[in-house]
């Protein structure tokens, strides 16, 4: 007995079509679908190393940018170097204020501020306490602007002296609340 599946030519076609798209889904399912996957896999790798270069990039020109700045200022470094204390040489300091004081004739007194040794800092407190006359004063602070470091003036406290007989002696009394930076 003979069988007779396909006799007729409409029921060929429908078989050879479902046949064909069974075949195609196999294809897309086995061949396509891991294909497409591998494509965005590599898709997203290249975006992600787009963005690390475009960094990188970004980094390269703050370098750029940092190296001309630091061209710029290279001549300034020892002059900022100057401004700055060195540390363990405060006796200098206080030397230089002393000298400072005695060009100018004007009497003073030093008192530093201790610093609080938990938090360590770079700056030097101080307070200056002077007596003189108008004209000895306006010098005493031309010398401390003339010096090499930096003094950064806070406050500044100005009286007079009421104790004055005569005309004779100080006629102003300052007191000068002052910083200054110790090298990084």
């Amino acid at each position: 007995m003979q069988l007779q599946l396909f006799t007729n030519p409409r029921q060929k076609i429908m078989i050879t079509l479902a046949f064909t798209l069974v075949f195609a889904g196999l294809i897309l399912a086995l061949i396509a679908w891991p294909s497409i996957a591998a494509i965005k896999n590599v898709s997203e790798q290249i975006y992600q190393q787009r963005i690390e270069l475009e960094q990188l990039y970004q980094n390269g020109q703050v370098l750029k940018q940092t190296l001309r700045e630091y061209e710029e200022i290279k001549s300034a470094i020892p002059t900022l170097n100057r401004v700055y204390l060195t540390s363990g040489n405060e006796l200098d300091f206080i030397t230089t204020l002393e000298e400072a004081a005695a060009v100018s004739g004007v009497s003073y007194d030093i008192k530093l501020t201790a610093n609080d040794p938990k938090k360590p800092t770079n700056q030097l407190q101080y307070q200056l306490q002077t007596e003189s006359d108008l004209k000895e004063f306006i010098r005493y602070l031309a010398q401390l602007e003339s010096l090499d470091f930096y003094v950064n003036v806070n406050t500044l406290r100005l009286s007079t002296l009421a104790n004055r007989s005569n005309n004779r002696g100080p006629a102003l009394q300052a007191i000068l609340l002052a910083t200054s930076y110790f090298k990084p």
